[in-house]
């Protein structure tokens, strides 16, 4: 069973390495970028939803998000609760979303190169299920 968890890990990262690659000439790291592609993809989000979703604690999302409010690519708002802070994108982060999308799709695409449709949708269930496993149920 190692063989399966050590390809896992070796994945990762040269994924991210590339990614960082990629995304470093539009002045974004990988983290910034999924950041930013929540909020494009999901709508606005509080801190709180994005470290239940990366899984990890809320101050670790404060500094990405602050990177992001100096290149005026997200803007905090109010929500509901006057002391909820909500994340939003401004319409140079949409820019900046749209624009860096296409290179992300396209090393995406790349990495797909012989891999069926069915072999990528077990692969997905499969770490579906891990993650799954790993909350403990």
């Amino acid at each position: 069973m190692q063989p399966f968890f050590t390809t896992l890990k070796l994945i990762s990262r040269p994924y991210s390495s590339k990614m960082q690659d990629l995304l470093l000439p539009f002045g974004l790291t990988e983290v910034q970028w999924g950041l930013i592609r929540i909020l494009y993809e999901e709508g606005p989000s509080t801190f709180t939803d994005i470290a239940t979703y990366w899984r990890v604690e809320k101050p670790s999302v404060t500094p990405i998000a602050q990177k992001l409010i100096e290149q005026e690519l997200i803007y905090i708002g109010i929500g509901h609760d006057k002391r909820q802070k909500v994340m939003h994108l401004t319409n140079n982060g949409v820019e900046k979303y749209k624009e860096t999308k296409q290179i992300v799709d396209t090393l995406q695409k790349n990495l797909l190169i012989g891999i069926t449709e069915q072999e990528r949708q077990i692969t997905e269930q499969v770490l579906e299920k891990l993650l799954v496993n790993l909350k403990g149920r």
